[in-house]
C-alpha cells in the first residue's frame, strides 16, 4: 500500500474525529444539549479542558493542511470547507456565546435615571431591584433578557444582577469570590437554569444554587426584590435603571436574539411542558408552571404561593434555624423577606413596611427567589416545603 493511500486514510480519520469533536462542543455549549438532555456532568468536565481541546483541534487542522499540500489528498474546496467549519466551531464554543451573543455586562453596565426610564417603560413592566444602604438599582426584565448579567456598585458594594429566563429567576451576587474580583459570563444552561463562568478563575456557577458543582465554591448572594415599574419609581425615585443599547451589528444581533427568545419562551411560559425536557416533573404538589416565591436559608427551602401570601401577608416563621418574617405588600406587588432577630432577640412582627421598618426598628433584608417556576424550583430543591 502506497504512502499516499495511507496518508489519505489517516487524514480522513483525523477529519472525521475532529469534526465530531467540534460538533460535540457546539452542541454541549448551546441549547442543543438541553434538547438532547445531555448529562450536566459532561459540561462540567469539558469546559475546564476546552482551551487545550480547541488548541488540539487547530493543530489537527494545520496537520491536515500539511498532508494536503504535501500529497494533494483532498480537493481545494474540501480543505477550505473543513478548515472553516472547524475554526468556526472553535470560535462559537470559546468566544461567540459569552463575548458576542450573550455578552454580559458585569463591569460595563450603564444606568439611566428614573425619569429617563419612565419614558421607555410601561407602568406594569417587571423590574428586578437591588437596594443597599438607601441606594437602589432597577433592572427591567426585558432589558436583562439578552445580556443576563449586569453589575454595578450599589451602596458601596460591588454587586451583579443575573437573570435566567428559563427559570424566570433574578439573583444578585457579590462581585467578589473568596476575596477575588469575579467576571461572570454566560456559559450555558443545565436543567432549565443558567450556568455562568467566572472568566478570572474558570469556575462555573449554577445560578439557582449559587454554587460551583465541580468545586463546591459559592457565590455570596445579595437580597433583591421584584416589582412592577410603577412600584419602583414610587419607592425609589432617586434610583438608577440598567439600560444598555448597542448600535450597529451588535444591536441588530440583540434585537434578533430577543425576538427569538420571546418566541421560544412563549410555549415555556404558557404551554403544558418546559422548553427543554430536562426537569423532573414528578412533584405535583403545585402545577408545574405556577410561579412561586422561594426561600433558601441554612439548607432549608420553602416555597410560597401567591394565594398563601395574599391570605397571610405577614408570616413569622423559622427557616434553616433563622427567625424570618415573610411580608407581602399588595399595594406594591412585591415580597419582602427579613431577619426578625433584632437587638439581640427574636421579635414577633405584626407591622412592617416595604423597606423593613417595624415599630422596634429596621430589619435586615434576606435573599429570596421571586416568582420562579415551580417546575424548576422543585427540580433543584426536591425537599422544599410548601406554603400554599
Amino acid at each position: 500500500m502506497s504512502q499516499t493511500v495511507i496518508s489519505s486514510r489517516f487524514a480522513w480519520i483525523l477529519i472525521g474525529l475532529s469534526l465530531a469533536a467540534g460538533l460535540f462542543g457546539v452542541v454541549l455549549f448551546t441549547e442543543l444539549a438541553q434538547l438532547l438532555d445531555l448529562p450536566s456532568s459532561w459540561l462540567y468536565a469539558v469546559h475546564p479542558n476546552l482551551g487545550w481541546i480547541s488548541v488540539l483541534l487547530v493543530i489537527v487542522v494545520l496537520f491536515i493542511l500539511y498532508l494536503h499540500f504535501r500529497h494533494q489528498l483532498l480537493g481545494r474546496r474540501q480543505v477550505i470547507a473543513y478548515a472553516v467549519v472547524i475554526l468556526g466551531m472553535v470560535f462559537v464554543t470559546n468566544y461567540f456565546v459569552p463575548y458576542i451573543w450573550l455578552r454580559g455586562h458585569h463591569h460595563t453596565a450603564e444606568f439611566i435615571s428614573v425619569a429617563e426610564a419612565d419614558a421607555l417603560l410601561e407602568e406594569s413592566d417587571d423590574v428586578f431591584v437591588l437596594e443597599i444602604d438607601g441606594e437602589a438599582r432597577a433592572y427591567p426584565r426585558n432589558w436583562m433578557m439578552v445580556p443576563h448579567i449586569a453589575g454595578d456598585t450599589v451602596g458601596g458594594d460591588e454587586v451583579v444582577m443575573t437573570y435566567c429566563a428559563l427559570t424566570n429567576l433574578p439573583q444578585a451576587f457579590s462581585s467578589y469570590i473568596d476575596g477575588d474580583k469575579a467576571n461572570l459570563k454566560v456559559l450555558s444552561q443545565v436543567h432549565n437554569n443558567l450556568v455562568m463562568v467566572d472568566t478570572n478563575s474558570g469556575e462555573m456557577y449554577q445560578q439557582i444554587t449559587n454554587t460551583s458543582p465541580p468545586s463546591g465554591k459559592s457565590l455570596a448572594t445579595r437580597p433583591g426584590q421584584r416589582m412592577p415599574w410603577r412600584s419602583f419609581k414610587t419607592l425609589y425615585p432617586e434610583g438608577r435603571v440598567f439600560r444598555t443599547v448597542d448600535s450597529g451589528l451588535l444591536g441588530l444581533l440583540d434585537k434578533i436574539t430577543y425576538k427569538l427568545f420571546m418566541l421560544s419562551l412563549d410555549s415555556h411560559y404558557n404551554g403544558p411542558d418546559p422548553l427543554f425536557p430536562t426537569l423532573r416533573l414528578d412533584d405535583d404538589r403545585l402545577p408545574i408552571k405556577e410561579q412561586i416565591w422561594g426561600i433558601n436559608l441554612g439548607g432549608e427551602q420553602v416555597a410560597y404561593s401567591l394565594s398563601y401570601l395574599q391570605k397571610t401577608p405577614v408570616h413569622n416563621t423559622m427557616i434553616g434555624g433563622q427567625p424570618v418574617v415573610v411580608a407581602w405588600f399588595p399595594e406594591f406587588e412585591t415580597l419582602g423577606v427579613f431577619n426578625r432577630h433584632l437587638n439581640g432577640r427574636d421579635i414577633e412582627v405584626s407591622e412592617i413596611d416595604v423597606y423593613g421598618n417595624t415599630p422596634e426598628g429596621k430589619l435586615e433584608r434576606l435573599p429570596s427567589y421571586p416568582h420562579v417556576f415551580w417546575m424548576v424550583w422543585s427540580h433543584w430543591f426536591p425537599s422544599t416545603k410548601i406554603m400554599s
